[in-house]
């Protein structure tokens, strides 16, 4: 009830504002209206007062490249991770992703073809508008809406990585009809990409004052293939010229399968082997209805509301053999998620005198999870993981509120003042147990920018935001996942596993980690299209959520077993600075060829309170990083060329207080060619990881009997692609 007696108010204080609005506000006086030509990216990126980043619809259609992640991956300020996530500030778990300014609901981001994307903004702080989330920050992606022209797009492309083939195909249709106030468009898009892995690793007992002495070697191999169907569409109706209502249904279907063969052998000649096969099937629908009004004074009231249904199935089986004795066992597993999701939008926009645009808004979000658990052994229900039941239930309630001022004080000076606040509540049911969370979030944030000597291209910035990481219900339920290569018999409770075998089960005591962030840069505009940047970042967080490796007592087991969970350890420091370039040559010597330059070398740190040094930093944060792009427009040909190339060192990371990992240096280049055969016709071919190598992990866990470190050398491979864009 408190949850909407608080969304009511707000509603009653948005309409005050507008009726505030609309008797105090001075009429205007007419202004001298200004039509320049197109602004580039870093033209539109100067605007904003929280330092926004902008990849433009022209720069999209320009990269030839299929979805968001790949156009990201060539953005200096993405940086890409040993794993390939993609992040800002090195940190991709702490990047807040959204689609529409919403999270996704049942896609990832990332696959989005580019087709269906009107632009995408990254902001390396936090804004009010965006919510008390990412740390490092938040990139937006904004899908192509509804447009006043006719036109058609289709995309088809295919690709080949170590002789597995991929493919996809996307369609998009704008229609305005006639005089009538009904526009759409459609849209469908179709993916199928395989990704093959092969490992081989050995394991060794590091005791001090003794050789080290061999205890197992492996070898895993897996191809997984993923499969992705979405179709949706944009009804847009004009009720007059200042009101409208749009519809936007979306469906969308995701089949990955996964076949994997695992083996180990002991040195006291015991061994194990194991052949999973395992098929994740989802399916979600979305209907999204959205009513915007524009008032006489130029206010703009949106609401949205957007029920949204997701349904996803797992199934695995493992056959497991055991020697000498050669026993061998027969695992199936499946879990099965129902969940619902509605939302409920509301934002306000206006300008005032004295040059504030102030934004103000809320939703309420309402979403419950069902989560059903089959596991049997040998044809038998397995009543080892019975003890938290069959089902879990999740149920979460959010209420957010947020205000934000852009004070536009002169030509020189500009100022984002905003706070935004969050409440969850979480319930979850598994079996007999009842727990539930609680998390209230209270995130201000600012924002300066002066022009240096009121040139727009000398800007210095400032950002100071607090801002939260929530834990997902995933980290808070208790049902743990048993490791396959330390599986249970057949009715009996589990025996006794090993540090590099661990269990992975939940913690419903989480707290959200909250992080002060400071953000300053300077901008040094060298043309319209040039620019070199100067960026230091800080983050100091509390409660830094990571994971505990502890051997203890659990309910599945006869033995204590070692367990990885979800915990608060402590606080953490984060800090940084960035250097970045863009260029066009032809800025500076006009007789050059067409060539444009952008890259970014990095340098950051970090710390754990609660995890002794050395190298006690965040996972995923190297010492430095460094990116470079080269794009060249060939002249008179229609032909583009484009490179890229990605460097990160190897590194040590202390992962807890029992475990930590060493990733050798990576460095990737990819390569694209786009020849313009028509104006409504476009080829573009790519080679991707041009220059594969074997890559090394090595693990070390610290145990009773000593150190037991494991050393893992991974396979890497080239992906050579193609694509034909057409325009109908």
């Amino acid at each position: 009830m408190q949850n909407y007696l608080k969304c009511f108010s707000f509603l009653l204080l948005v309409n005050s504002l507008s009726y505030a609005e609309e008797t105090q506000k001075k009429p205007s006086s007419a202004q001298q209206v200004l039509i320049n030509g197109a602004q580039t990216d870093i033209e539109k990126s100067r605007d904003f007062v929280a330092g926004k980043l902008i990849i433009s619809a022209k720069t999209i259609a320009d990269s030839g490249l299929q979805n968001v992640g790949e156009i990201l991956r060539r953005e200096p300020a993405i940086t890409i991770g040993k794993d390939g996530r993609l992040g800002l500030m090195g940190l991709p778990g702490y990047t807040q992703v959204l689609i529409d300014g919403m999270p996704p609901s049942g896609k990832d981001p990332y696959e989005l073809d580019l087709v269906h994307v009107e632009k995408i903004e990254i902001i390396k702080s936090a804004t009010a508008a965006t919510g008390p989330f990412g740390i490092a920050g938040t990139i937006n992606i904004i899908q192509r809406k509804v447009a006043p022209t006719r036109y058609t797009q289709v995309t088809a492309g295919g690709s080949s990585t170590a002789g597995h083939h991929a493919a996809n195909l996307a369609w998009v249709n704008n229609q305005a009809v006639g005089d009538t106030p009904l526009s759409f468009n459609l849209s469908l898009s179709a993916n199928r990409s395989v990704k093959p892995s092969s490992d081989s690793y050995q394991q060794t007992l590091i005791q001090t004052g003794l050789p080290s002495q061999p205890v197992l070697q492996g070898d895993r191999m897996s191809i997984s293939t993923f499969e992705y169907v979405t179709g949706q569409g944009e009804f847009s109706w004009k009720l007059n010229p200042n009101q409208k209502i749009i519809f936007s249904p979306e469906g969308l279907q995701i089949n990955v399968t996964q076949q994997g063969h695992e083996q180990r052998q002991w040195t006291d000649g015991r061994t194990f082997s194991t052949q999973e096969n395992s098929k994740e099937t989802s399916s979600s629908y979305s209907i999204p209805l959205r009513w915007t009004l524009l008032t006489e004074s130029d206010s703009r009231i949106e609401l949205q509301l957007k029920a949204n249904h997701v349904a996803a199935s797992n199934s695995s089986s493992q056959l497991s053999e055991t020697g000498p004795s050669s026993t061998s066992d027969l695992r199936v597993q499946s879990r099965r998620v129902e969940s619902n999701n509605q939302f409920f939008t509301l934002n306000y926009k206006s300008e005032f005198s004295g040059g504030h645009e102030l934004e103000a808004g809320g939703n309420f979000t309402h979403s419950t999870s069902d989560t059903t658990y089959g596991d049997f052994i040998n044809g038998s229900r397995d009543t080892t993981l019975t003890m938290l039941g069959t089902l879990s239930t999740v149920e979460k309630k959010a209420l957010r509120l947020f205000a934000q001022d852009d004070w536009r004080v002169n030509k020189s000076l500009a100022f984002n003042f905003g706070v935004s606040a969050e409440q969850q509540d979480f319930q979850l049911e598994e079996g007999v147990t009842r727990s539930q969370a609680n998390f209230r979030m209270w995130a201000p944030s600012f924002h300066v920018v002066k022009k240096i000597a009121g040139d727009t291209k000398r800007q210095f910035r400032a950002s100071l935001a607090r801002t939260f990481q929530a834990p997902t219900s995933s980290q808070l339920v208790l049902h743990p996942r048993v490791n396959s290569l330390a599986p249970c018999d057949a009715n009996q409770l589990c025996s006794a596993n090993s540090p590099d075998t661990a269990d992975n089960a939940g913690n419903p005591n989480l707290q959200p980690e909250r992080a002060l962030g400071l953000n300053l840069s300077y901008t040094q505009g060298l043309s319209d299209n040039s620019e070199l940047s100067v960026e230091y970042y800080r983050r100091d967080i509390d409660r830094k959520i990571g994971s505990e490796l502890i051997l203890e007592d659990v309910v599945w087991a006869s033995v204590p077993r070692y367990v990885f969970r979800p915990a608060n350890l402590g606080q953490a420091r984060i800090e940084g600075i960035d250097l970045s370039a863009r260029v066009t040559v032809r800025d500076f010597w006009k007789e050059s060829p067409k060539l444009d330059v952008s890259g970014k070398l990095g340098f950051s740190r970090s710390e754990l309170s609660d995890i002794p040094g050395p190298d006690n930093r965040l996972a995923g944060q190297t010492p430095w990083n460094a990116k470079l792009n080269l794009a060249y427009t060939a002249v008179g040909w229609p032909l583009k060329l484009n490179l890229d190339a990605n460097w990160l060192p190897g590194d040590w990371v202390r992962n807890n207080l029992t475990q930590r990992s060493f990733q050798s240096r990576l460095f990737t280049l990819n390569s694209s060619a786009s020849w313009q055969i028509k104006p409504d016709l476009r080829l573009v071919m790519s080679l991707n990881n041009i220059l594969p190598s074997t890559r090394e992990r090595v693990d070390e866990y610290a145990t009773a009997n000593g150190t037991l470190q494991q050393t893992t050398h991974s396979a890497d491979y080239r992906r050579i692609g193609m694509r034909l864009e057409m325009k109908l």
